[in-house]
């Protein structure tokens, strides 16, 4: 879940809406050739499904037992992320080869630093390089066609985040820069044909210590879910950006 503080409520955003969202976004896109590009289907797909492995962890969401707040999406203990980036990388590999070679790339990309770690290296990167090297040979992807591709993934991913997480700070992404301006990314170099509203589902809870995961539940079942119209617009030029992590 992305949890962001609001006066005395916590705002809630699923890690399913947030990827909805950069799906949406790279379903749109209109530079870069992308609407030329033969497996753009495949990104718009991977872009959708980046975070598919949080569907089952934000349906039974932890508590942080010091704070006594639900984790955010930064700070899940190691145990339950690996399961889900286990789960997450390996949902479609069957189905959609391709597009699971570009979440195979997300999660090297988000979770390289980890490299090293015994829980992380027996837990998910054995299985996350033995899936990287099948799915290259079953599709015959070079490893620059991945970087060329996954970049459309990395760039939708960081917009809708921006927008879900509400960031404070201009950011960077593959030569695009970005900046949060009240429900609105501006953006520069645009990538759509114009300014575009989104939607974007969300819940409000209030901001205040849970005993348990199961107090927790009963307050995000009690919340009602909102659709938020979100935007994202050119901007007139680039501006000093500091990058975020997704």
């Amino acid at each position: 879940m992305i949890v962001t503080p609001e006066d005395r409520s916590l705002r809630i955003v699923t890690q399913s809406d947030h990827a909805h969202l950069a799906g949406e976004i790279a379903a749109l896109w209109r530079s870069d050739a992308l609407p030329e590009n033969p497996r753009r289907a495949d990104i718009v797909f991977a872009a959708r499904e980046h975070d598919n492995g949080w569907r089952e962890t934000d349906s039974a969401p932890w508590v942080d037992p010091t704070t006594g707040r639900p984790h955010d999406f930064t700070d899940l203990p190691d145990g339950p992320r690996i399961e889900l980036w286990r789960r997450g990388v390996e949902r479609y590999a069957g189905r959609r080869p391709y597009a699971a070679l570009l979440i195979c790339r997300h999660a090297e990309e988000l979770l390289g630093d980890r490299r090293g770690e015994e829980p992380w290296d027996e837990g998910l990167f054995e299985r996350l390089d033995e899936l990287v090297e099948d799915l290259s040979e079953e599709t015959g992807a070079s490893r620059d066609q991945v970087e060329t591709d996954y970049r459309f993934v990395a760039l939708a991913d960081r917009v809708s985040l921006a927008l879900s997480a509400r960031w404070s700070e201009p950011f960077a992404v593959c030569d695009h820069h970005g900046r949060v301006d009240g429900d609105t990314v501006l953006f520069y170099p645009f990538p759509l044909a114009g300014a575009t509203s989104f939607t974007l589902r969300c819940r409000s809870i209030p901001d205040r210590r849970y005993a348990d995961p199961v107090d927790l539940i009963g307050a995000l079942a009690g919340a009602r879910w909102t659709e938020q119209t979100v935007r994202l617009a050119p901007a007139g030029s680039a501006f000093p950006a500091t990058a975020e992590g997704a």
